[in-house]
């Protein structure tokens, strides 16, 4: 399992996005958790040492309101990578974290910066394959990692030829995200939410304390919720249903969601595995 780790914050936040690099002192957590000594910046796509990263991108002053590295290694630099960037169009910002799995798992000694910040919205742990996969509309994609697709059903993409083309509904996977204003509506195992995502979702947090699937905990101003005891990597049997549920609960009342009751998920029967 390779995991994901996608972090979101109100905007502006981070006007000089390096302050966030500094403010959970990446550098020093990727050297001692991940043992690198080197990381691709990939404003450059030059390889420089982890000590010289914030030095070097601020001496360049090349897009101040995003930073992005990746694995020094060719096995890893498509796998393993860590980014920074505002998302202007959806009013929000995200850090997301794949493949570094040591960094993730031992994300206490580093990212309590991170949960205390004011403009914190929400966090989502995921299994990165089955995050990708819940998603990825792309017919072709799905053909060349094996992931089975027949049993779901196909759209268009509402582009006009010569662009036109046919792609999976996923809408009807459990897993699936999609930006909305202000967040990201899409579920994980465990997940961090903070008061800007109650305000987005126009969701009341005693919800979450009046369901007995759901383990609540307050830390300070973030409440961690935990619907199962891995990252989810299944759209059938219990894990579709609780991703279901937990849709419901989160998002059910948001002024931003279609399709509030999730029909076209509680409707779908999924190929069993």
């Amino acid at each position: 399992m390779s995991l994901k780790l996608n972090i979101n914050f109100i905007p502006d936040q981070f006007p000089r996005a390096l302050s966030l690099w500094e403010l959970v002192d990446m550098s020093r957590a990727l050297t001692e958790i991940e043992g690198l000594t080197k990381l691709v910046n990939i404003d450059t796509c030059r390889t420089i040492k982890v000590e010289n990263y914030v030095k070097s991108k601020d001496k360049a002053r090349t897009r101040p309101t995003t930073f992005s590295i990746r694995h020094p290694s060719r096995e890893y630099e498509s796998t393993h990578g860590v980014v920074f960037m505002p998302m202007d169009e959806l009013c929000f910002d995200q850090l997301i974290i794949d493949g570094f799995d040591k960094l993730i798992e031992q994300r206490a000694q580093w990212w309590q910066p991170v949960l205390q910040h004011s403009g914190f919205v929400m966090a989502r742990l995921m299994d990165e394959e089955y995050n990708t996969s819940q998603s990825m509309r792309n017919i072709g994609y799905h053909e060349s990692q094996g992931w089975p697709h027949h049993h779901l059903p196909k759209i268009s993409n509402g582009k006009p030829p010569p662009i036109d083309q046919t792609i999976i509904d996923t809408r009807v996977n459990p897993g699936h995200w999609r930006f909305k204003p202000g967040y990201i509506e899409g579920v994980s195992a465990e997940m961090w939410l903070g008061k800007h995502f109650f305000k987005h979702v126009g969701l009341d947090k005693q919800a979450l304390y009046d369901v007995d699937w759901l383990k609540v905990t307050e830390l300070d101003n973030v409440t961690h919720i935990k619907a199962y005891d891995k990252p989810f990597d299944s759209d059938v049997g219990e894990q579709r249903a609780l991703q279901i549920k937990l849709r419901k609960l989160l998002f059910g009342q948001s002024p931003h969601t279609e399709d509030p009751e999730f029909k076209l998920l509680s409707e779908f029967q999924p190929l069993e595995q």
